[in-house]
């Protein structure tokens, strides 16, 4: 097999992404957070401060509630004597910004799916 052949295998590869197997997560609802964990965690325990709140237990909760994170006015005026529920978050994940203008967060790269949006939401009504 020529080199080049190889290179271009190994470039569809990359460009197609490896399966989530491979990526070592089989729950689809993990690897659907996979999306968010750059700026949330769903660890109870977590002491780091990230750019979002952590979303264990989220829904149910409060919008804009969760102790020791800074919300924008526009999320708290927007959240009075409202719970996040699994439709609110699958509105939110589409465009936060055009749900609530003057929010900090923009528009997640996913999840992209059907699917995926719904594998996120029983993810997110499990305790971790």
């Amino acid at each position: 097999m020529s080199r080049i052949a190889i290179f271009l295998g190994a470039l569809a590869i990359i460009v197609a992404g490896a399966p989530a197997s491979a990526q070592g997560i089989a729950n689809p609802g993990e690897r659907a957070f996979s999306y968010c964990f750059s700026c949330h965690s769903v660890d109870p325990n977590e002491k780091a401060t990230l750019s979002g709140p952590n979303l264990n237990g989220v829904i149910g909760r409060p919008i804009a509630s969760k102790a020791g994170f800074e919300y924008t006015d526009a999320l708290k005026t927007y959240g009075k004597e409202k719970v996040w529920t699994p439709e609110l978050i699958l509105q939110w994940i589409q465009n936060p910004r055009a749900m609530v203008p003057g929010t900090r967060m923009e528009r997640p790269p996913g999840p992209r799916t059907d699917a995926e949006r719904t594998a996120l939401i029983d993810y997110l009504k499990k305790p971790h």
